[in-house]
Formats: C-alpha cells, sequence, structure tokens
C-alpha cells in the first residue's frame, strides 16, 4: 500500500485498538486460481507482554470455500482491515483551488495463514469470537449436543495468521491548517453520517 510520509503510523497500540475495532475484515490471497478475498471476522491477540510482540490474526471460513486451499502454495496472504471513511469537499479549505478527497484509515496485515485441525483448538476460537460480540450466548453454546458442535466443527475451516508486517495509512487531511481540519471535523460530525462522525473521531485523536 502506498503511504506518503505524513499518513504514517507506527503506534502499536493504536494499530491494535484499530484492528479490534474494525475487526470484520477481508483476508486476500493468491493460488492457482488467481486471487481470492473473503470477508470474515478476526479475533486478533496479542503477544507483546510476552517478549515477542507478535500479533496473531485468528478466524475461521466455511469448508466449502476453496480459498483455505491457497494457504499450503501461497507464502503469504494479506488481511485488509478498512473503515471509516469519508468525503472531504474542498468548500470545507481556505482557498478556491482545491479539489475533492476522501479521508479514511486502512491497515494491511500480511502473513501466511496455518491451518488449526484440533477439534479442541477450533471449538476454543469460536468461543474467542463469541466472547468478543455475544458473550451472553457462551452458557446456551455450552449446552448444545456435542455431536451438533461436531458437526458445525466440520463445516469450517479454522486457521491463524501470525502478522510478520503491517502497512498502515491514516488518511486524515495532516496535511491541511490546523482551521481546515476543524472545519473538516465539525461538518463530518453535524452531517448525521455515523461513519463520517467516526473518521471525525479519527482526524481529531491523530491531528492533536
Amino acid at each position: 500500500m502506498y503511504v506518503p510520509k505524513h499518513n504514517q503510523i507506527e503506534d502499536r497500540g493504536a494499530l491494535l485498538a484499530y484492528m479490534r475495532a474494525y475487526s470484520f475484515a477481508a483476508l486476500t490471497s493468491a493460488g492457482p486460481g488467481g486471487l481470492m478475498a473473503t470477508h470474515l471476522p478476526f479475533v486478533i491477540e496479542d503477544a507483546g507482554g510476552e517478549g515477542d510482540g507478535r500479533i496473531t490474526l485468528l478466524a475461521h471460513m466455511a469448508k466449502a470455500n476453496p480459498q483455505w486451499r491457497d494457504f499450503a502454495a501461497g507464502p503469504e496472504a494479506m488481511v485488509i482491515f478498512m473503515q471509516p471513511h469519508a468525503y472531504v469537499s474542498p468548500r470545507f479549505y481556505d482557498g478556491r483551488q482545491n479539489v475533492p478527497t476522501w479521508n479514511y484509515v486502512a491497515v494491511h496485515a500480511y502473513g501466511r495463514p496455518v491451518l488449526i485441525e484440533e477439534r479442541a483448538a477450533k471449538l476454543e476460537l469460536q468461543k474467542k469470537l463469541i466472547r468478543q460480540h455475544d458473550s451472553g450466548y457462551l452458557a446456551q453454546m455450552d449446552e448444545l449436543p456435542e455431536s451438533y458442535l461436531d458437526g458445525k466443527l466440520a463445516a469450517i475451516v479454522s486457521f491463524s495468521l501470525a502478522v510478520a508486517r503491517i502497512d498502515a495509512r491514516y488518511k486524515l487531511s495532516q496535511e491541511r491548517k490546523a482551521a481546515e481540519r476543524e472545519r473538516i471535523e465539525r461538518e463530518l460530525e453535524a452531517g448525521g453520517d455515523s461513519v463520517a462522525a467516526e473518521t471525525a473521531r479519527l482526524m481529531r485523536e491523530h491531528n492533536r
């Protein structure tokens, strides 16, 4: 991903917070059939407290989806986290000789997916995902018959991806004057679009 210097961010904590906030992402890979992409909910684990700083992405897809067969053949896959974003009108700038643009945040995480095949590990991954989104369901899940769970687990492919590198672009009007940025933020917040308002929040967070 092309990332101009003024759009770069290397704050590990900020990147982790962003990926966790927008954890429904696109897994892209290349195999004999060409490029493929699948949109998946991810669990983002951080081993920063254990010395190596490794970030691991965990997810699953339908076994009927052929993309997982590319994992062994392809040296690397990419997970694209891409939200929020907003149109920026040149009306918000001081001068008239300006053109429209788009503000956004995008993070690309690269690594090699590895299959998780043990039943207990696959089940634990599902529980991690449920804890992340619907912890109240866990007690009900624990009451499900093992035969039912086995059938569901057999129909999916679980995997982990140890992140080898990250490209991140925070395109948030960093190159504009402070008064122009403040005007953009106010306009995005006032428009009634929650995604645009979230873009404004990130502008405030990373431009101060």
